[in-house]
């Protein structure tokens, strides 16, 4: 047999693969029926698998998934959204508006500024890996069962136990050398975006330095600067002053760029610096507080400014604990109950 002939046999043997492969993928795992008739298939199943594996893995998590698992996961959330539907519970596209709005602004939240919509989508998609349409699916998806599992599920939900003294007591003994204040520093600063009001960044960067020099030899008081040329409107009418950051926050370490964290915690107390460069722009920093790692006792407060003690977190962490379960709880049961209604079969067979 000649080449030419042995390709056309190879061909002619790997297209009906193919097409048998590709109809593999295409075979039902499941179907389900609770309102009508959805079809779970083998390429939608093993899709999930992956981008399940492909989340964990980013979260630095080792645990894996096996497609039946993931099939049962499936059919638990066709279940319920047939079920949301045929009650009667809907999530409107302006309550997706509004979700989305408070995740663009709990991300501006972290990072301390506000950032464009463009901005927000690389956000998202380098978190989840869809871009902000398929986000926004998810996002509904995610408020329309919580509303269908609140609605259905309420006296379930507020049936959980409070926790008691010992229990607080012993989460405390426990986990004690987890209750400790990192090194804090609270800071004020001047602070000028990299580009202010029509200037440079090299010409921002100057007024910077005039600024600093007027410090540097007493022609003005930081308290005097402040109002007059910080561009943070949030913080100038208090002084400058930005609240407290602790040295172990990799999040804010991240945000401001871990050469102005290091330099700000090298500041002597009280001494505005010279000018130091954020990821957003420059500042020009005073120190009024500084204080060293300490272990906190059970009632002492979590950190300089909060009113809540040691205990009073504890309650409310193993409160939230509780309340997580109930809600756990109360997911499974509407399930169960679902499921009971609905018409379910399993095709798919693991390892086929």
């Amino acid at each position: 047999m000649n080449k030419k002939s042995l390709l056309i046999v190879v061909i002619m043997i790997l297209l009906p693969l193919a097409g048998l492969f590709a109809n593999t993928l295409n075979q039902p795992a499941a179907t389900v029926n609770l309102i009508r008739n959805k079809i779970i298939t083998v390429n939608e199943l093993k899709e999930r698998v992956a981008a399940y594996e492909a989340e964990a893995l980013a979260s630095g998590v080792t645990a894996s998934i096996s497609p039946s698992e993931m099939l049962e996961v499936l059919i638990n959330d066709e279940v319920v959204l047939q079920g949301a539907e045929r009650d009667g519970y809907f999530v409107t596209d302006t309550q997706v508006d509004q979700l989305i709005k408070q995740q663009k602004t709990y991300v501006e939240s972290q990072v301390g500024r506000e950032i464009t919509q463009e901005q927000f989508e690389s956000v998202v998609r380098s978190n989840y890996g869809y871009g902000l349409s398929e986000f926004r699916e998810k996002l509904k998806e995610t408020a329309l069962v919580d509303l269908y599992v609140r609605g259905k599920m309420g006296s379930v939900i507020e049936n959980y136990a409070a926790p008691t003294d010992s229990e607080i007591n012993e989460f405390f003994r426990k986990n004690r050398s987890s209750f400790m204040n990192p090194e804090l520093v609270r800071l004020s600063h001047i602070f000028m975006p990299f580009e202010s009001e029509g200037m440079s960044k090299a010409e921002t960067k100057q007024e910077m330095e005039k600024l600093a020099r007027w410090l540097r030899y007493n022609t003005y008081t930081f308290e005097e600067l402040v109002p007059r040329y910080s561009k943070d409107n949030d913080s100038k009418n208090r002084g400058g002053d930005i609240g407290w950051l602790a040295y172990d926050d990799a999040q804010m370490r991240s945000a401001l760029g871990a050469s102005f964290f290091d330099e700000v915690f090298t500041l002597a107390l009280g001494k505005p610096s010279g000018v130091l460069e954020s990821t957003s722009g420059y500042h020009i920093v005073k120190l009024t507080i500084h204080t060293e790692p300490k272990l906190l006792g059970i009632d002492d407060f979590i950190n300089p400014e909060s009113t809540m003690t040691v205990r009073q977190y504890i309650r409310q962490t193993l409160e939230s604990r509780n309340q997580q379960n109930a809600y756990l709880t109360a997911i499974d049961r509407l399930v169960e109950q679902l499921r009971n209604s609905a018409k379910i079969e399993i095709l798919y067979k693991e390892g086929l």
